[in-house]
């Protein structure tokens, strides 16, 4: 299918944010270095150096809670409005003096990147086809990161944290700027019974080839379908949709299925490892320069999201999520008994680095990008919003536990017990995941969520009278 200028301007805004988001973490990581230190002379303890650094994924669930404003203002606005807080939050950072301000800092930086976040898995399918949505949601939820997170890690080491918070404005501006200039989504249009503006909005997007049209007719009349069964059975708003939802079979099984993925991408350290690079590379090393192995480290995982490009262009997404998510299990048990048998060993040292690299690389290619984006496909049209608040709960929940959690556990059993901790959990979260997961690549949104509701892909047989009154 073909890019069109609308669908151009606003997968540019969701990368840009992506990377955005990236930034804002790996920010924070020369940050603590430099208040730990206390160059600046701000006396901050390090309690406060704490509160600094957990703050973004503590509040990460409010953002979750607002970005369901896009239920009634569009896909488009909630971009620019939490885009805008994001840059004033940067100007907040940089000019900071005290707990006051970095704190005031942190909680809207929370705030913005899980409604960023949350919006950026949920907006991205509705403006890709199906054979391309599992490319582009890898792009947006794993490349761009990346992309974010090496220049972040990069540019602290060669700037001072206020100049890095400055150069972090330049991809917030472009998610100011670009989605104001976007067509609206079509398929929120569709929930909310403006068809004719659908219509004109998906021609928009995805142009007039027969397969577009014939996904835009399916998704018309599914939607037509919904707002009559919601007019018959008085849910016609979000929130009775979402109140019947709770009373469905398939609702808890996309919850806890939600559940175990999002167990699985905190697991895997990635977001840890982005704040506490620099601690944990020193740790392991022994060694407090630990700049260049930060940056190959780095490398290794944009290496690894832009290896994932590939194999969920040529695999299917089962295939790719199991086959990388147990060989990257056992990479980590294999650095796990290398630290504690290898334990003070000079020579390992760069072993251990290079397995650490190796490790992210095989999550980055697979399981990471590829959960990531059936976040952003399973949930059904009407209610997707209110999921994805779930989800940020959760993501905020688990994201705060790993951070505190993380440090207590490398003093308590070292860096060993704790990647061996982690692959446990990691395993059964993918062995829960393989029991309930269909494989989605090349289907459409309304298919998929015909399959979680009715059992069945057909949208023609999940619209017969016998299983209609099962898709609300």
């Amino acid at each position: 299918m073909g890019f069109t200028i609308h669908k151009v301007l606003m997968l540019g805004s969701l990368s840009s944010i992506a990377v955005s988001n990236g930034f804002l973490f790996a920010q924070t990581t020369g940050m603590i270095k430099t208040l730990q230190r206390n160059d600046d002379g701000l006396n901050l303890t390090e309690r406060d150096i704490q509160w600094i650094t957990s703050t973004i994924t503590m509040t990460h669930f409010l953002g979750s809670a607002l970005a369901t404003f896009t239920d009634n203002m569009g896909r488009r606005w909630p971009l620019i409005i939490f885009s805008v807080a994001i840059a004033m939050q940067w100007i907040i950072l940089y000019k900071a003096q005290n707990i006051y301000h970095f704190m005031l800092s942190r909680v809207i930086a929370g705030i913005a990147f899980g409604a960023r976040y949350c919006l950026n898995i949920l907006i991205t399918p509705e403006y890709t086809s199906p054979k391309t949505r599992a490319f582009f949601l890898n792009i947006i939820t794993s490349v761009s990161p990346a992309i974010g997170t090496g220049l972040g890690h990069y540019l602290g080491n060669l700037f001072h944290w206020r100049t890095v918070a400055l150069i972090a404005m330049f991809p917030t501006l472009f998610g100011i700027i670009l989605p104001y200039f976007c067509a609206e989504s079509p398929h929120w249009l569709a929930s909310k019974g403006r068809f004719e503006e659908c219509e004109q909005s998906f021609r928009k997007i995805h142009g007039n080839s027969l397969k577009s049209q014939t996904e835009l007719q399916y998704l018309i009349k599914m939607e037509k379908c919904k707002l009559r069964l919601a007019e018959f059975t008085s849910t016609r708003t979000s929130k009775a949709k979402l109140y019947l939802a709770l009373k469905k079979k398939y609702f808890w099984n996309l919850i806890l299925m939600s559940f175990f993925i999002i167990l699985y991408i905190v697991v895997t350290g990635k977001a840890v490892f982005t704040i506490l690079a620099t601690n944990i590379l020193e740790d392991m090393t022994g060694t407090p320069n630990t700049v260049l192995q930060n940056i190959l480290v780095d490398i290794f995982i944009l290496v690894g999201t832009s290896l994932s490009c590939i194999l969920v262009r040529k695999m299917t997404l089962r295939n790719v999520l199991f086959s990388t998510g147990y060989t990257a299990n056992a990479v980590l048990v294999i650095l796990s008994a290398c630290l504690y048998f290898g334990a003070g060993v000079e020579n390992l040292r760069w072993v251990n680095v290079s397995l650490l690299a190796v490790y992210f690389i095989i999550i980055e290619a697979g399981p990471s990008p590829v959960l990531e984006a059936l976040l952003g496909e399973i949930f059904p049209l009407g209610i997707k919003v209110y999921c994805m608040f779930l989800v940020g709960v959760m993501i905020s929940t688990f994201l705060s536990l790993a951070l505190i959690l993380f440090p207590i556990s490398a003093k308590a059993i070292g860096y060993s017990g704790t990647f061996l901790l982690n692959a446990i959990i990691m395993t059964t979260s993918l062995v829960f995941i393989k029991l309930k997961l269909p494989e989605t690549k090349g289907r459409t949104l309304q298919e998929i969520e015909a399959f979680f509701k009715t059992n069945i892909f057909d949208i023609d047989e999940a619209l017969s009278d016998e299983r209609k009154n099962m898709l609300l």
